[in-house]
């Protein structure tokens, strides 16, 4: 008999239903169902208090230039928004909403993935730690690629361990798709490929599989969902490639203890302390997977780890060397979570209560601004920010308006004032997603300019009093006006230069 066709006849005894049915010593089904249904409430009533984050303002952008893929991302999150923002319009809530609807389409798939691997007790404690950690609370409220790439991510998860555990054979096609749109959402879906090519190499009981055409069709319809991607990449020398790539790799430097603690103490945040100390302990006895590859060992327990330990702990690594961004790990949670959930039977609560307490103070912090964020990532002054360069604009007209803050004014400063705003690439900087939106500079040429840039760290009301050297070769002459403070109360909490460029010569 085929390995295949013994799994398929292994699939009666192996399903299982798509919720577990309650027994004794269990939280019941309608108390999990109503505890989420809390939690994702308390959530949304949050989406309605504060202002675009710059990561949203700039995928708004991506929204509004729809392509086949980006310079920075693939293209998943803005065919996303501009559905929402299709039906909803233009507005805060909108991107609000997009994220919010993809997460919870994610947290129930996860649920009934992780029912078909839990037993009720151990399930009921994992459902209620997985939609309590702060990366469920952060992809529910901030469009990012993020959001669309978890529930890419579980999808395939669910529908690898149909084909794999259930012998369903439309599931490889399935999972090959949803592999593939993993991959269009962001370039970490990567990870799924090397998932499940691990899984079935290290699975004695799998690993006849890879004789048959199963998983390489899986693949094969992955990378042709992936096609738009590669095209894009293709027509504009590969610049999306080699950003996340070479570029990446260009700022890595000497060991600094500093880069890991930053990712424990972020990581500690979207997780809470004792379920991340779970993890770490699943981590470090990885090892032990790789000299029981030919010994019996336990299936879904290692299919779960396959598609956790080698994005954690690639991640981990890095952070030796660079700083990595919070939000790059999240996925691998996803079977993270399930992996290690049998072994929290006495600390879960404690991670609810971290939980509780970590989002009351997450709801203070963006209603009142308690810790003013010291860079451009924060949700405070964009809207009042826009306003005032509206009016110092009235004074100008004809005047167009720039930034060279990265993507993060410029992006924040479009969405608000629901005009032409240019990036870096107009002073000849690195200007991102900005640089291939086709606007034809050479039309700017002989026309004024207000040149807006962040001040994060600086509080005082005075000018910097330092020309902007930046512009200055582009413009006839430039001057700086009184700059836009933005204020938190009494306090000053945001700071931004101004300068008047005068006739724009254009690049050379």
């Amino acid at each position: 008999m085929s390995a295949f066709a013994h799994q398929a006849g292994a699939a009666s005894v192996q399903s299982a239903p798509d919720l577990p049915k309650r027994r004794g010593g269990a939280l019941s089904l309608p108390a999990i169902v109503v505890a989420l249904m809390a939690m994702n409430a308390f959530r949304f009533a949050f989406g309605f208090t504060f202002e675009l984050m710059p990561q949203e303002a700039y995928y708004f952008l991506y929204s509004q230039h729809l392509s086949l893929s980006y310079f920075d991302h693939p293209p998943a999150i803005a065919y996303f928004i501009r559905l929402f923002t299709s039906l909803l319009g233009r507005s805060e809530l909108s991107l609000r909403f997009t994220a919010f609807a993809l997460t919870a389409a994610t947290q129930l798939a996860w649920i009934r993935f992780a029912a078909q691997l839990l037993p009720l007790r151990t399930w009921s404690r994992a459902a209620l730690l997985f939609a309590s950690t702060g990366f469920i609370t952060v992809a529910s409220l901030i469009s990012t690629p993020d959001v669309p790439l978890l529930l890419f991510w579980t999808l395939s998860l669910q529908q690898l361990y149909r084909a794999i555990f259930l012998g369903r054979r439309w599931s490889w096609l399935v999972g090959g798709l949803m592999l593939g749109l993993a991959f269009e959402s962001k370039y970490t879906g990567a990870f799924l490929q090397v998932g499940l090519l691990l899984f079935l190499a290290l699975s004695r009981a799998h690993r006849p599989l890879l004789k048959t055409p199963w998983p390489y069709l899986c693949l094969g319809v992955a990378h042709a969902a992936i096609l738009p991607v590669y095209i894009w990449n293709a027509r504009n020398g590969f610049a999306s490639f080699l950003f996340q790539s070479v570029g990446r790799a260009q700022a890595l430097g000497e060991p600094r203890p500093k880069y890991l603690l930053a990712l424990l103490a972020t990581q500690a945040a979207l997780l809470m302390p004792p379920l991340l100390g779970a993890m770490a302990r699943a981590l470090g006895r990885s090892r032990f997977l790789l000299l029981k590859t030919f010994r019996p060992i336990r299936q879904k327990p290692l299919f779960l780890a396959c598609f956790f330990v080698p994005m954690a702990a690639s991640f981990v690594a890095l952070s030796l060397f660079t700083l990595v961004k919070p939000n790059w790990l999240m996925p691998c949670y996803l079977s993270g979570i399930l992996w290690v959930a049998p072994f929290l039977r006495r600390w879960w609560k404690w991670n609810l209560a971290f939980a509780a307490v970590f989002h009351v103070a997450a709801a203070i912090e963006l209603i009142f601004y308690v810790v003013p964020i010291q860079s451009d990532d924060t949700w405070f002054g964009w809207k009042e920010l826009a306003g005032q360069v509206s009016r110092i604009s009235s004074d100008h007209p004809g005047a167009f308006v720039f930034s060279t803050d990265g993507y993060k004014t410029s992006a924040e400063l479009a969405f608000y004032l629901g005009g032409q705003v240019y990036g870096p690439n107009v002073v000849g900087q690195p200007g991102y997603q900005f640089e291939y939106l086709g606007d034809d500079l050479s039309l700017l040429r002989g026309r004024n300019a207000l040149y807006v840039h962040s001040a994060p760290r600086d509080f005082s009301p005075a000018r910097s009093g330092q020309p902007a050297e930046l512009a200055a070769p582009y413009f006839q002459s430039v001057e700086e006006l009184d700059p836009v403070l933005i204020f938190n109360k009494d306090r000053v909490a945001r700071k931004f230069f101004i300068y008047l460029c005068r006739h724009y010569h254009g690049l050379p």
